[in-house]
């Protein structure tokens, strides 16, 4: 595909393929008054095939596409880029754009936001591709609200309201209202990565795991770290497994030795050198003061 295009060549097209399909919002919802405080236009999933093409010469709507599956292409007046799972596209209001599929299927979430005071600061926004760690969370968040606001009892559209408010609040977090691109992306991934670990305290993580985990570089990883947590990336692991530790040994009335290996510790003096450090006592004393 040629990188250069002429403006006469993005129209306003919307071309299908017979195995293309698509999962609007409802038109008519009792979630209405949350979608729209959420400052969401329109949104949905769409899976489609080679044969597949949509051009918007100047787009009422700013629009943020998730993949999920496969991977497209995005194109303006300039130039043409991929765009693959963990990244999301960003077109703003009026440029000129164009998207088609690049693998056998494409599967992605899309959103528009109207061109309002909530999301005036994307207005100033070149259409850009940026890595992504919200995909999962988006798509699920998205799906449940397209399968619940079908639904015709008030527990439907209660959860459909609950849903879409939350898909809402994980756009404004990827976005930063507007902060600076690259802390916004960045404390993004590290969220995630302390998810990551949180879910798999026992886990042997070492700095080249945890630098694999983010598809970074160790070195990178340590300086994202540190600018944040001003610690070291295994002091962040250390971190995390300790308060885990003092939640477990609150709420359970288990050996410390069996905490200490729920968190990482196969050794239990190793467990109590680790949480003395951390806390200033030992479990035992912790405990008994709580």
């Amino acid at each position: 595909m040629k990188k250069e295009r002429s403006r006469h060549e993005i129209g306003d097209i919307m071309q299908w393929s017979p195995k293309c399909r698509e999962h609007f919002f409802p038109w008519k919802s009792k979630a209405a008054p949350v979608i729209e405080a959420q400052s969401i236009a329109e949104a949905g999933i769409t899976e489609c095939h080679p044969g597949y093409r949509l051009e918007r010469s100047a787009p009422r709507f700013h629009l943020l596409v998730y993949t999920v599956e496969g991977a497209g292409e995005v194109y303006d007046l300039m130039r043409s880029r991929p765009v693959e799972p963990g990244q999301l596209l960003i077109v703003p209001a009026l440029h000129p754009f164009g998207y088609l599929p690049q693998s056998e299927t494409w599967r992605f979430v899309w959103f528009h936001l109207p061109d309002n005071d909530a999301w005036a600061f994307l207005r100033k926004e070149p259409l850009r591709v940026r890595r992504t760690v919200l995909t999962g969370a988006i798509c699920e968040a998205t799906e449940g609200f397209l399968r619940e606001s079908r639904g015709r009892s008030d527990s439907h559209q209660e959860a459909g309201g609950l849903l879409i408010q939350l898909a809402g609040i994980y756009i404004r977090r990827e976005l930063g209202a507007g902060d600076d691109n690259a802390d916004v992306e960045a404390g993004n991934r590290l969220d995630y990565l302390s998810s990551l670990i949180n879910a798999d305290l026992a886990r042997n993580w070492t700095v080249e795991l945890l630098a694999e985990s983010l598809g970074v570089s160790c070195s990178h990883l340590h300086h994202m770290v540190q600018k944040r947590f001003k610690i070291s990336p295994m002091k962040l692991v250390t971190r995390l497994r300790m308060e885990r530790a003092q939640e477990l040994l609150i709420l359970h009335n288990v050996p410390q030795s069996v905490i200490g290996e729920l968190v990482g510790y196969r050794n239990e003096f190793a467990f109590l050198v680790a949480f003395k450090r951390f806390s200033g006592v030992t479990p035992g004393d912790f405990r008994k003061r709580r």
